[in-house]
């Protein structure tokens, strides 16, 4: 059992024993010291960029020999990722390839969103990246989308001419979009129609004559995390019993290494960044990762937003770097000559430290801790940056509000957070009657998934930090629903096959209930008792089961998104507004936005 650092390095040591046995039995190798030294193979490893071409705000907290505690500096950007991409590729040049586990777009900053995410795609293939898995954001406007930005071409023109427009939104570069210059892989999509996989399954590269395969995939709960229409006509398979079909397929080519880049992942109990004793690891990708064949050298993750390097007891190696471009995580895998195996395998995560510095709450600048100087930028990238930066800055830098006090999005135990009620309170206020007699909403929902980033960072509110709030360009809908529906649709906020712990939606004001931790979550559709009986309130009025009520969620929600399928069943359904545009509407009438008071749902138990 691999259990430690210092057993898994004796693992490693023994195997290049074992591997220089082997050699000195071969004559040639004998012989020849240099024909018989292993080879080193690098690869470069994103996860989850979500459009971060600016440096995200925020800072991460890391180990700092000065404090015990740690310190915290600015990382992330795509300029300053360029040059530790390419000077990590200086170590081994001819040995290095850069890699990515999904979620490459979507949810991204205005400064990319903006353009359909056509800058990221750009800026990525200048870096040099090689090879993405697809993960559940590639799929945020559907298939159709996710290929033009692989094969390239214009956005379509929409109807209304608020988007394709070519030059304003779209095709930016001489009217042109070339599309990816690195190879999407999508092992477990597979069009239901035709049987194939929506991109390549694997892809395999040679390294010194070593053949490495490439195994791609996105986790299978995809369909539940994005718009159900974007996932229309394709299914999603096991990501297990993908990889396994898969390794015989491969060997059969030759292939002697074996990488799987995974969109999903795991947890660890760090502290701070940077901590390779990979404590507590836990998560989704624990179990998947043990089911697969022992053959796999390596899983690159992502999904879960985390850092960690993790070994597991049978030797595989499980990487992750955080998310938003604010670490890159460097892999060294150590070939035999002659078998072409890997006999040692170590993985490092490094920080894109950038220039932007780090203050405290009174606004004050930091100190940068000694051992973490801000790498220079990539004059190259940082022009491709700036433009897109001063194209929608027009948009981008008008303030649209204030706040009282920050909004964030951390739960209280009975799920609520400030940001969570607020953006439920602007959806509420933004969804009116219409012409043909539909009354306004009563009621509205909000998923924590669509909430992206918090208001912290200033009192000031600005539409592009709004915009990385709600970055999905989402319409709100409207329907009806009866109170025993509206009873069915919260208890669905436990039931499987929602994650463990559930998914609770933030609630506009006005609206109000309680639900009991120690009763049953339901173990299928329809079977969950967690609300308390009669704890259903509208502006103090006890929800009747069977009347009718006007409620307004995002069309993700609509579309029966995070598994709350229940919405499906709406009636006199209406669309109104995208979402960040009646959250902008909602802080200009404001002036001022309040926390509010995380009254609305009551945890008992």
């Amino acid at each position: 059992m691999l259990k430690s650092l210092a057993a898994r390095r004796a693992w490693q040591v023994a195997a290049c024993l074992l591997a220089a046995l082997a050699g000195l039995s071969h004559p040639a190798l004998a012989t020849d010291p240099a024909a018989s030294a292993p080879i080193t193979l690098s690869l470069l490893a994103l996860n989850d960029f979500h459009g971060n071409i600016l440096p995200p705000p925020g800072s991460v907290l890391v180990p700092d020999p000065a404090h015990a505690a740690g310190a915290r500096v600015s990382v992330g950007g795509a300029a300053y990722l360029s040059t530790l991409v390419h000077s990590l590729k200086q170590q081994n040049p001819e040995q290095t390839l850069v890699l990515a586990a999904g979620d490459m777009v979507g949810a991204s900053q205005l400064t990319s969103g903006l353009f359909h995410d056509e800058p990221t795609i750009d800026i990525l293939s200048q870096i040099g990246l090689d090879i993405s898995s697809v993960g559940n954001h590639e799929f945020d406007k559907g298939r159709a989308e996710l290929l033009r930005l692989q094969k390239g071409g214009c956005f379509p023109k929409t109807a209304d001419g608020s988007a394709g427009v070519i030059g304003v939104d779209t095709c930016m570069n001489n009217g042109q979009f070339k599309g990816a210059g690195f190879q999407y892989l999508a092992a477990n999509v597979v069009d239901q129609q035709s049987g194939d996989t929506l991109f390549p399954a694997y892809a395999i590269r040679s390294l010194a004559g070593v053949k490495i395969g490439f195994i791609g995939l996105t986790l299978k709960e995809t369909p539940s995390m994005v718009i159900p229409a974007g996932v229309a006509g394709l299914k999603f398979d096991d990501e297990v019993e993908t990889v396994n079909r898969l390794v015989p397929r491969l060997r059969e080519q030759g292939v002697t290494v074996i990488v799987v880049l995974l969109h999903q992942g795991g947890e660890t109990k760090a502290k701070t960044l940077l901590d390779k004793s990979c404590p507590g690891f836990s998560g989704e990708i624990v179990g998947l990762s043990d089911r697969m064949d022992p053959a796999v050298d390596l899983i690159v993750s992502g999904h879960t937003h985390q850092e960690y390097v993790c070994f597991r007891p049978d030797g595989k190696l499980i990487t992750q770097g955080g998310s938003y471009g604010r670490l890159l995580t460097k892999i060294d895998l150590t070939v035999d000559r002659l078998t072409h195996k890997v006999i040692a395998k170590d993985a490092n995560n490094q920080l894109v430290l950038n220039d932007v510095g780090v203050k405290d709450s009174s606004g004050q600048a930091l100190p940068r801790p000694a051992p973490y100087q801000a790498l220079k930028r990539d004059p190259a990238i940082d022009r491709v940056v700036a433009r897109y930066g001063d194209l929608s800055a027009s948009i981008s830098d008008v303030v649209v509000g204030r706040l009282a006090a920050p909004l964030d999005r951390k739960a209280n135990a009975a799920g609520e957070y400030t940001l969570g009620a607020v953006i439920a309170d602007a959806f509420l206020a933004g969804s009116s009657g219409s012409a043909d007699g539909a009354r306004p909403a009563q009621i509205a929902f909000t998923n924590r998934g669509g909430v992206r980033a918090d208001l912290s960072a200033s009192l000031s509110v600005s539409f592009g930090q709004l915009f990385n709030v709600l970055p999905f360009n989402n319409n709100l809908v409207s329907m009806d629903l009866t109170g025993r529906q509206l009873l069915r649709l919260l208890e669905q906020q436990w039931e499987s096959p929602q994650l463990p712990g559930g998914r609770i939606l933030s609630v506009s004001r006005g609206f109000s209930y309680a639900w009991d931790a120690s009763q049953p979550e339901g173990a299928a559709p329809g079977t969950g008792q967690r609300i308390v009986p009669n704890s259903m309130k509208l502006d103090g009025v006890p929800i009747e089961m069977d009347q009718s009520y006007r409620i307004t969620v995002n069309n993700f929600l609509a579309g029966g998104g995070d598994n709350f399928s229940l919405l499906r069943q709406g009636s006199k359904l209406q669309t109104g507004d995208i979402d960040s545009v009646v959250a902008k509407l909602y802080f200009r009438v404001k002036g001022i936005v309040n926390a509010p008071a995380l009254d609305r749902i009551t945890r008992v138990n």
